[in-house]
């Protein structure tokens, strides 16, 4: 009997990596939400509270790729994500560094596998670099509404949290 095809480790080795930085992603908003909500910005908590929840689904579609293709993934051990922060822009300039360290990381990634020739993982990647794409412009967007703003004045960043989340 012919046993199914396993993903090359050389692939695997590849997008496990990335499976971590998704769930560091998701420790790293479920902590932004838990420290919004408990400093009173309520918007901006519910807002990073589903930006976790978007990132354990991305971590998720990698699991069952893997999966799919005959690969039980080691899951990663997630280092404790940072629980506070200095002010509601710190926050974004954290969270718009940490996209656009994925952003760079999906490209490099999916060069790697391009040059593979594995043309089915280098497509399973584009949805991964669209997102990270939208990612850093959601939040330059966000640092561009922060510019000239007194990020240390709650007044200042409760009247903006409507516009920026």
């Amino acid at each position: 009997m012919k046993k199914p095809v396993k993903l090359p480790s050389d692939i695997v080795g590849m997008l496990l990596p990335r499976l971590n930085d998704e769930f560091k992603a998701a420790y790293f908003y479920r902590a932004a939400s838990n420290w919004c909500n408990n400093v009173g910005y309520f918007k901006a908590g519910e807002f990073f509270a589903k930006e976790s929840e978007d990132e354990f689904g991305h971590a998720k579609k990698i699991e069952q790729f893997l999966v799919d293709w005959n690969v039980t993934p080691d899951l990663p051990v997630i280092q404790k994500p940072t629980t506070t922060f200095l002010n509601i822009c710190d926050l974004i300039c954290q969270a718009y560094q940490m996209e656009y360290a994925l952003y760079e990381a999906y490209e490099d990634t999916s060069l790697k596998i391009f040059k593979t020739g594995d043309m089915c993982v280098f497509d399973f990647l584009q949805q991964y670099r669209t997102g990270q794409t939208k990612a850093v412009a959601e939040y330059s967007d966000m640092l561009n509404v922060l510019e000239g703003v007194n990020c240390d004045s709650k007044f200042e960043m409760l009247l903006l949290e409507e516009k920026l989340f």
